[in-house]
């Protein structure tokens, strides 16, 4: 039920993608190491349901589909009880907002209607392809640049990236249909925003 874009990759490396926060919002402080210590705890769940995902399907960049979508969402509303008394600012909450909070909110009916054919999608070898090349590409950049996630990573990651969307945008379109490219896109943007501000998607995303 429901595709969405931003691959668990980004996910898994929330606290290396952003080092800075210049959207911050004045109404809070950063939150300080207790509070992020308490955020990671919340965290964990998904990051742990990512790796599991990593390794029994390979997906990195999942059109989510039928369970999947449902245990992504049901996490992502158990993380957001949790973090309910982190009154500052934490990119990791953020981030997790941008990736899901449309996908699992106001967005659910729309991915629901379109989980069948996301499902199709992945097992198209087009398709796979795509996310396969991606997939290697981002594998790379991380033993690359190891602990050094700076500009290089971050530019190697959104090369990735980039390089997906516009491989990928062709079969979802035809398979699922302009509708389901716009919530991938939607999704997509929302993300990038906060975990990869630098990075412009305008192009891969038309």
């Amino acid at each position: 039920m429901g595709g969405q874009l931003l691959s668990l990759l980004l996910l898994l490396s929330l606290g290396r993608l952003v080092t800075t926060d210049d959207n911050e919002d004045p109404a809070f402080s950063r939150c300080d190491y207790n509070n992020e210590q308490t955020v990671s705890t919340c965290l964990q769940p998904m990051l742990d349901y990512a790796n599991r995902l990593q390794e029994d399907t390979g997906m990195q960049f999942p059109l989510h589909g039928g369970s999947i979508f449902n245990k992504l969402c049901e996490i992502y509303h158990q993380f957001q009880e949790c973090v309910e008394e982190v009154h500052c600012t934490s990119i990791s909450i953020d981030a997790v907002s941008a990736s899901y909070g449309y996908m699992c909110g106001p967005g659910m009916p729309l991915f629901e209607r379109h989980a069948a054919c996301f499902a199709q999608v992945e097992r198209d070898t087009t398709y796979m392809s795509c996310k396969e090349a991606a997939t290697k590409a981002m594998t790379d950049a991380q033993k690359k640049y190891k602990n050094a996630f700076g500009d290089p990573y971050l530019k190697a990651m959104c090369t990735a990236m980039d390089g997906y969307l516009r491989c990928s945008h062709p079969t979802i379109t035809t398979t699922c249909g302009n509708e389901a490219w716009g919530l991938v896109s939607t999704v997509t943007r929302d993300s990038l925003r906060v975990t990869m501000p630098n990075c412009d998607m305008g192009n891969a995303l038309f």
